[in-house]
């Protein structure tokens, strides 16, 4: 199974010896998304000192990249990396926007700082698990094609039907792997013929 990813944009904010800490939660789909991120962050906060950030992506989180941006080695990347490891998410940036105040907080109050604000932010975030799936897809004769929609509506799927100029439609039905047995023989009955597409993920709603 993939690791799961966070359910929506989030954001949670706090105040630590006068300085602000805003962390902003983003899906992503590769670290190519991080920087521009970033320059989004920058433009809307051109007063902040720091915009310090990480990000995890692929399947079961090959790639990660963090950065400091001139906050002391360790303290602010690194914590806001360690946050998102910590939950098991992938597919995910986390940007944390510092206004400083005028004190220093030092290694171990900046850690806390960016660490504890970047799981807020997660945690805010929710998280949807990913599982293998596989896309089946097929034609059929569009005088069936209500009936069938319906048969695999109440049997709890989604399928995703495309009405052309022709008689048949097309059909594309994604289902997790542990279900396609079950799937493929629920189209059988029903008279359609399907071919199986892999590698694909199913996001699961949160329960």
């Amino acid at each position: 199974m993939a690791r799961p990813t966070i359910a929506r944009s989030a954001s949670a904010e706090i105040e630590v010896s006068r300085s602000r800490f805003v962390a902003t939660a983003h899906r992503i789909d590769s670290l190519d998304e991080l920087p521009v991120l970033v320059r989004a962050a920058r433009r809307a906060h051109p007063d902040a000192r720091h915009v310090c950030s990480a990000g995890v992506a692929g399947p079961n989180g090959e790639a990660s990249r963090s950065n400091d941006d001139g906050e002391p080695a360790g303290t602010a990347g690194a914590p806001i990396l360690s946050a998102i490891a910590g939950r098991d998410l992938t597919d995910v940036a986390v940007l944390v926007v510092r206004w400083f105040g005028g004190v220093k907080l030092g290694t171990g109050g900046l850690v806390r700082a960016y660490g504890g604000i970047a799981a807020e932010a997660l945690d805010a975030a929710g998280r949807l698990a990913r599982v293998p799936a596989s896309e089946l897809i097929g034609t059929v004769p569009i005088a069936d094609a209500p009936r069938i929609e319906h048969a695999l509506r109440s049997a709890g799927h989604e399928p995703h039907l495309d009405y052309g100029a022709d008689a048949a439609a097309a059909l594309r039905l994604t289902v997790a792997d542990a279900a396609l047995p079950e799937a493929q023989a629920l189209l059988a009955q029903l008279g359609v013929v399907t071919s199986a597409h892999g590698g694909l993920l199913l996001e699961l709603p949160p329960r």
